[in-house]
């Protein structure tokens, strides 16, 4: 057998394995990077795999044509003071509490310079074990305006918020290089940890 055919052979063997492979890796890759909101999104576009991560990699991209801003120190600071007054309020007013925190989570991301269209997408690029209870607050605080809601679901909601918020505060800006490193190397991708809530 000629030695142009062992290589050709050869070739041909790699070009199949890296078919399989790099489609798992893949995979693999978006799983750490999103985490509960990869089986989110896969659910969401009822079990198609390709569709869901066609989406993930969507969001990956445009995280990095972000234009994002790091907080002084001392804004993120009075992020958390404010945050502190929040919860002195949610003794008297647990709606309202929750209410005011999300205006200053908004208020926040805005000032960082998140777009404001589907924020818990654009927000699981970087933050994404945080995101899940952030959609839970969001609902919460959404029935709370129509309805009664109890103060324990009122309270974790409070506490989802305020986590996002704080992280976002800390590292706003940190999260685009992050997103470029992942996407343009084959390294380790960020994945936010569980938050820690003091009760």
């Amino acid at each position: 057998m000629s030695i142009w055919i062992v290589l050709a052979v050869a070739v041909l063997a790699t070009a199949a394995a890296l078919a399989v492979l790099l489609p798992q890796w893949n995979t693999r890759r978006l799983q750490q990077r999103f985490g509960p909101e990869y089986d989110r999104t896969v659910r969401a576009h009822g079990g198609r795999t390709g569709e869901a991560e066609h989406e993930l990699a969507g969001r990956l991209r445009q995280a990095r044509q972000l234009a994002l801003t790091r907080l002084p120190q001392r804004r993120a600071e009075e992020i958390g003071n404010q945050f502190a007054a929040l919860q002195e309020l949610f003794v008297d007013d647990p709606a309202r509490s929750l209410d005011e925190a999300m205006t200053l989570l908004d208020g926040t991301l805005d000032e960082i310079g998140f777009p404001a269209e589907d924020r818990p997408a654009v927000l699981s690029v970087d933050h994404a074990a945080l995101v899940p209870d952030y959609r839970s607050a969001r609902q919460v605080l959404e029935r709370s305006r129509s309805q009664r809601v109890g103060t324990e679901e009122l309270r974790t909601a409070l506490l989802a918020v305020r986590d996002l918020c704080l992280e976002v505060a800390r590292s706003g800006g940190d999260e685009q290089k992050r997103t470029a490193r992942a996407g343009n190397s084959t390294g380790a991708v960020h994945h936010s940890g569980p938050r820690h809530a003091t009760r």
